[in-house]
């Protein structure tokens, strides 16, 4: 039994993407609010089913003559690759546990942060009329 490296560090650079994209929406809309941790463990808990449903697919097909798939197709294989799917779902939780703390935290002082903001924020006044101003 040989450690899948390859497949390894592609699925970890699969989470650093995940993780990428979701901070950049986060940055974007200033806002705790899109879990990239947790998108990414869903993403790999149906890619181990998919896998484990396709293995018993090609073990259970009875080939007459050997095929390429057959290296692939054994139970012994997946159980190979499982510790491939584990290791980024384990780091992948412990990930979305701590960004759960952080919006968990951000959401407790966002009502003093949201207080002071608007004390410091500058208005200025749009339409004499109407007496509506623009905070920025």
């Amino acid at each position: 039994m040989h450690f899948p490296w390859l497949p390894l560090i592609f699925i970890l650079s699969l989470l650093g993407v995940t993780l990428f994209v979701c901070r950049t929406l986060n940055a974007s809309e200033r806002a705790l609010k899109w879990n990239g941790a947790l998108i990414f463990l869903c993403l790999c808990g149906a890619a181990m089913v998919l896998d484990f449903t396709l293995t018993m697919i090609f073990a259970s097909a009875g080939f007459d003559e050997r095929t390429p798939y057959d290296s692939f197709g054994s139970r012994i294989a997946w159980t190979e690759r499982i510790a491939t799917y584990l290791i980024p779902c384990a780091i992948s939780l412990l990930l979305a546990l701590r960004f759960r703390r952080r919006q968990r935290f951000a959401l407790e002082v966002s009502p003093e942060r949201a207080s002071a903001e608007r004390e410091d924020s500058v208005k200025i006044q749009t339409s004499p009329y109407t007496q509506s101003e623009l905070t920025l």
